[in-house]
């Protein structure tokens, strides 16, 4: 083979690399986009429908063991915690950075736009005199806030995968402007690639930067950093549970409680829920099984995860205004102050007490060790409404088993 022809076959080689690794770089932002879109939807007047054609995704990875834990949740949605922490991270540093990020990168698009109709090459100026990729930075930030709203394991996996994808997407562009302008070598060296001082490669610098083989050297700090992510994010899960308002009241049975309350209290409700005989009768129809008992208020906004009982604000052609509004709000927190009551319920002296049993993956109850394992599946047995001041037993409800969106798997806490 003759020397052109060799350059030639590496040149198409590399071609042929690039092209497939744009491919999948589109295919996982694609995906993640599709889950994520879960999470927007979730509070839409369009779950239903959606639910329709995604729910059979979720059900097929929830019936083996190996994949169950995917569609199991990492942080709070269902219940306060005792940890400020977490219900920083959740109302406010989560929805925040959905809704600015989500504004800044439109705010950036029309910045690089406007750029180009003026025949300009290089986007120096505002935040790009500090960071040379700000509107995959805004993505990125958008995408985490979204993810503490609706925190499934296989959003956080996809959501890492993205960030991922962005770097090397960043590194494919920069080189392609190196090939086009020179100059821009300057721009690399005075800015960070997304954040100011680039502190990620004086990082990679300090730890790796004595290791020979730098191709080595990259792939050893990706796996390391994912790693520490992964560490990260099931430590977590592990301390979430550790701060949330719970007790066990019988031997296959704990308690959950929405708002933190003292183990006494919910041990009183629980018992007086159980106290009455169509209560008792429904969970002896269980067998062995090993249940949840959810205390929620009795204004709960998001009983129809726990519960079909046909009160749920986004039933089915209930499309008005004022539920995109809502949406709007739960988004966007700036605009509207009042979500956490709308969604959470007022915490006063009348509570729903959901009974649920939970089993895993095999249909098999669970051992109350394993309550709160990812693969463990609530369905939803009865339903009692308790009054804590005259200690009574004003209501009881047979759901059907499932939730307002199907049989697909709700978060536990």
């Amino acid at each position: 083979m003759s020397t052109n022809d060799k350059i030639q076959a590496r040149e198409s080689d590399t071609t042929t690399k690039r092209g497939a690794r744009r491919w999948l770089s589109r295919a996982v932002v694609v995906v993640y986009g599709l889950v994520m879109f879960e999470v927007v939807i979730m509070v839409s007047p369009f779950a239903f429908y959606f639910y329709a054609a995604y729910g059979p995704t979720l059900k097929w990875l929830n019936h083996s063991a190996a994949t169950a834990w995917l569609t199991g949740f990492l942080l709070p949605h269902a219940v306060f915690t005792t940890s400020p922490f977490l219900e920083f991270v959740r109302w406010d540093l989560g929805r925040y950075f959905f809704g600015l990020g989500l504004l800044a990168f439109f705010v950036l698009a029309g910045q690089i736009y406007g750029s180009k109709l003026f025949g300009r090459r290089l986007v120096n100026s505002g935040i790009y005199r500090y960071i040379r990729h700000p509107q995959y930075l805004s993505l990125g930030l958008s995408a985490f806030g979204l993810f503490t709203m609706w925190p499934r394991v296989i959003i956080f996996l996809l959501f890492v995968g993205m960030l991922f994808v962005y770097y090397f997407l960043a590194r494919v562009e920069e080189r392609r402007m190196l090939a086009i302008d020179p100059s821009y070598a300057d721009y690399i060296r005075g800015t960070g690639m997304f954040l100011p001082g680039n502190p990620g490669g004086r990082l990679y610098r300090l730890l790796f930067g004595n290791v020979c083989e730098k191709k080595f050297a990259r792939r050893l700090a990706l796996a390391s950093l994912l790693a520490l992510v992964l560490l990260v994010a099931f430590g977590l899960r592990a301390y979430t549970v550790r701060h949330i308002a719970r007790t066990a009241v019988l031997p296959n049975m704990e308690v959950v409680s929405v708002y933190p309350m003292a183990a006494t209290a919910m041990r009183q409700l629980v018992s007086m829920a159980l106290s009455d005989p169509s209560v008792q009768q429904a969970l002896q129809r269980e067998g062995s099984a090993t249940f949840v008992a959810h205390v929620l208020p009795h204004d709960y906004g998001m009983i129809g995860m726990f519960a079909d009982v046909g009160t749920h604000h986004m039933t089915p052609g209930n499309v008005r205004l004022s539920r995109f509004k809502y949406l709007c709000g739960w988004l966007l927190p700036f605009l509207d102050s009042h979500v956490r009551t709308d969604l959470m319920g007022s915490n006063g002296q009348e509570y729903q007490v959901v009974f649920s049993r939970v089993d895993g993956p095999n249909g098999l109850p669970v051992s109350s060790r394993r309550l709160f394992d990812l693969s463990a599946k609530m369905t939803p047995i009865y339903i009692a409404d308790v009054n804590a001041t005259t200690r009574q037993v004003s209501r009881t409800i047979e759901p059907p088993r499932r939730s307002f969106w199907g049989d697909v798997k709700m978060p536990i806490f």
